[in-house]
């Protein structure tokens, strides 16, 4: 039997949806690449074929790796900013007993797959000055955003100039033992930060309890 019912029409994408939705594949597939295979195996040749586009294709969207690159870094690292914080209670760090949870759920964002495909391009900025200002725009709205939420979470330790420099301490501390990973191997890495978080825990202790015993 013939059905006859009248069928709905074809839902179509506009050239502006599919040119937004090739868009977004490729940004994703440079992201992929740069998560599976690393830095240096980052072309637009391979970002295509990861896409499912041709390279023509990938060319018209983005002139040139560098662009493509600053774009897919800029998606990155406001992704990875956005997780941190969702995923890390710094709240918690007002409590004793949570400030090892709170530095152990930093140094797990720090290190997930993603973070650790995108701290390879600070290593990149030594060589590219185009990706080292994007990365610099990017340093800089991540600290304020990281010290806007520091402050909004610990209102009696902001004026205290020992505060911001603790939270940079820390930041900056873990940076410096991601990029130990390649040469050492994670797990030495992850013995140092295991020798290292004692110290950091104190001198979160030194600050936040000082501040909190004041009338």
């Amino acid at each position: 039997m013939i059905d006859e019912r009248p069928k709905a029409p074809a839902t179509r994408i506009s050239r502006v949806e599919q040119r937004t939705a090739t868009r977004l594949a490729i940004l994703e597939a440079t992201v992929t690449c740069l998560v599976d295979e690393g830095y240096a195996a980052l072309t637009t040749r391979r970002v295509a074929e990861l896409a499912g586009v041709a390279q023509s294709t990938l060319m018209h969207h983005f002139e040139s790796r560098d662009s493509l690159l600053i774009e897919a870094v800029s998606n990155l690292a406001g992704r990875l900013a956005g997780h941190a914080l969702t995923q890390i209670d710094l709240a918690a760090a007002r409590k004793p007993e949570l400030r090892e949870s709170v530095l152990d759920q930093t140094w797990q964002e720090f290190t997930s797959p993603e973070a650790l495909a995108a701290a390879q391009l600070w290593s990149a900025a030594w060589a590219e000055p185009e990706l080292a200002a994007t990365l610099r725009e990017l340093e800089q709205r991540l600290t304020a955003i990281i010290a806007g939420t520091a402050r909004t979470l610990f209102p009696g330790e902001a004026d205290d100039p020992t505060f911001p420099a603790l939270i940079d301490i820390a930041v900056s501390l873990i940076r410096g033992l991601l990029m130990a990973i390649p040469i050492s191997g994670r797990e030495a890495v992850d013995e140092r930060w295991l020798a290292i978080k004692p110290v950091l825990l104190q001198s979160a202790a030194d600050l936040l309890d000082r501040a909190g015993s004041k009338p």
